[in-house]
Protein backbone atom coordinates (compact mmCIF):
# COMPACT_ATOMS: atom_id res chain seq x y z
CA UNK A 1 0.00 0.00 0.00
CA UNK A 2 1.55 3.47 -1.00
CA UNK A 3 1.67 5.97 0.84
CA UNK A 4 -0.21 8.19 -1.23
CA UNK A 5 -3.26 5.68 -0.82
CA UNK A 6 -2.74 6.05 3.44
CA UNK A 7 -2.59 9.87 3.33
CA UNK A 8 -5.99 9.68 1.36
CA UNK A 9 -7.58 7.20 4.00
CA UNK A 10 -5.93 9.46 6.54
CA UNK A 11 -7.10 12.74 6.06
CA UNK A 12 -11.00 11.92 6.80
CA UNK A 13 -10.91 10.19 9.20
CA UNK A 14 -8.39 12.93 10.74
CA UNK A 15 -10.87 15.44 9.38
CA UNK A 16 -13.64 13.06 10.89
CA UNK A 17 -12.30 12.79 14.47
CA UNK A 18 -11.43 16.13 14.44
CA UNK A 19 -14.84 17.66 13.76
CA UNK A 20 -16.25 14.63 16.51
CA UNK A 21 -13.84 16.22 19.12
CA UNK A 22 -15.08 19.47 17.91
CA UNK A 23 -18.69 18.82 18.70
CA UNK A 24 -17.84 16.52 21.68
CA UNK A 25 -16.36 19.85 23.29
CA UNK A 26 -18.52 22.18 22.31
CA UNK A 27 -16.15 24.83 22.13
CA UNK A 28 -12.53 25.46 20.07
CA UNK A 29 -9.85 22.65 20.92
CA UNK A 30 -6.87 23.26 22.54
CA UNK A 31 -3.89 21.77 20.44
CA UNK A 32 -3.28 18.95 22.90
CA UNK A 33 -7.04 17.53 21.72
CA UNK A 34 -6.71 18.66 18.28
CA UNK A 35 -2.71 16.03 18.10
CA UNK A 36 -4.49 13.15 20.23
CA UNK A 37 -7.52 13.19 17.60
CA UNK A 38 -5.36 13.64 14.65
CA UNK A 39 -2.74 10.78 16.02
CA UNK A 40 -5.71 8.25 17.05
CA UNK A 41 -6.68 9.08 13.27
CA UNK A 42 -3.40 8.03 12.47
CA UNK A 43 -3.11 5.04 14.29
CA UNK A 44 -6.05 3.79 12.86
CA UNK A 45 -5.54 4.26 9.26
CA UNK A 46 -2.27 2.11 10.08
CA UNK A 47 -4.46 -0.19 11.54
CA UNK A 48 -6.98 -0.09 8.62
CA UNK A 49 -4.01 -0.59 6.04
CA UNK A 50 -3.07 -3.94 7.77
CA UNK A 51 -6.68 -5.30 7.17
CA UNK A 52 -7.25 -4.03 4.12
CA UNK A 53 -3.94 -5.55 3.21
CA UNK A 54 -2.86 -8.79 4.34
CA UNK A 55 -6.25 -10.06 6.81
CA UNK A 56 -8.96 -9.37 4.84
CA UNK A 57 -11.17 -7.15 3.67
CA UNK A 58 -14.71 -8.79 4.59
CA UNK A 59 -15.75 -8.23 7.97
CA UNK A 60 -14.38 -4.52 8.77
CA UNK A 61 -17.28 -3.43 10.16
CA UNK A 62 -16.77 -6.15 13.24
CA UNK A 63 -13.41 -5.57 13.45
CA UNK A 64 -14.01 -1.56 13.79
CA UNK A 65 -17.47 -2.26 15.65
CA UNK A 66 -15.14 -3.84 18.45
CA UNK A 67 -12.04 -1.26 18.02
CA UNK A 68 -14.81 1.59 18.20
CA UNK A 69 -16.80 -0.35 21.67
CA UNK A 70 -13.84 -1.06 23.10
CA UNK A 71 -12.03 3.07 22.90
CA UNK A 72 -15.47 4.41 23.36
CA UNK A 73 -16.40 1.94 26.59
CA UNK A 74 -13.14 1.51 28.36
CA UNK A 75 -13.19 5.26 29.92
CA UNK A 76 -16.82 5.91 30.29
CA UNK A 77 -18.07 2.60 32.08
CA UNK A 78 -16.15 3.14 35.04
CA UNK A 79 -17.97 6.72 34.82
CA UNK A 80 -21.12 5.33 34.06
CA UNK A 81 -20.58 2.62 37.23
CA UNK A 82 -20.20 5.65 39.45
CA UNK A 83 -23.58 7.66 39.27
CA UNK A 84 -26.98 6.15 37.53
CA UNK A 85 -27.83 9.38 36.89
CA UNK A 86 -25.13 9.98 34.36
CA UNK A 87 -25.57 6.79 32.84
CA UNK A 88 -28.32 7.95 30.21
CA UNK A 89 -25.47 10.51 28.91
CA UNK A 90 -23.02 8.06 29.17
CA UNK A 91 -24.61 5.99 27.03
CA UNK A 92 -25.06 8.23 24.62
CA UNK A 93 -21.34 9.56 24.51
CA UNK A 94 -20.75 5.48 23.63
CA UNK A 95 -23.34 5.46 21.18
CA UNK A 96 -21.02 8.35 19.69
CA UNK A 97 -17.63 6.72 19.44
CA UNK A 98 -18.95 3.66 18.45
CA UNK A 99 -20.28 5.54 15.33
CA UNK A 100 -17.39 7.58 15.15
CA UNK A 101 -15.39 4.28 14.64
CA UNK A 102 -17.94 2.78 12.02
CA UNK A 103 -18.22 5.31 9.96
CA UNK A 104 -14.03 6.18 10.00
CA UNK A 105 -14.22 1.71 8.94
CA UNK A 106 -16.61 3.02 6.04
CA UNK A 107 -14.65 5.69 4.96
CA UNK A 108 -11.05 3.72 5.15
CA UNK A 109 -12.94 0.46 3.70
CA UNK A 110 -13.91 2.38 0.94
CA UNK A 111 -10.47 4.56 0.38
CA UNK A 112 -7.90 1.90 1.16
CA UNK A 113 -9.98 -1.18 0.41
Amino acid sequence: MSLTTLSLGFAPVAALFLLSAWVGTGRRLKLAGALAAVAEALVLTLLAALWFASLGAGGWWLVFGLVGALAAGAERAARWARTRAEGRRELAGFALGLSRYLLAGALLAWCLG
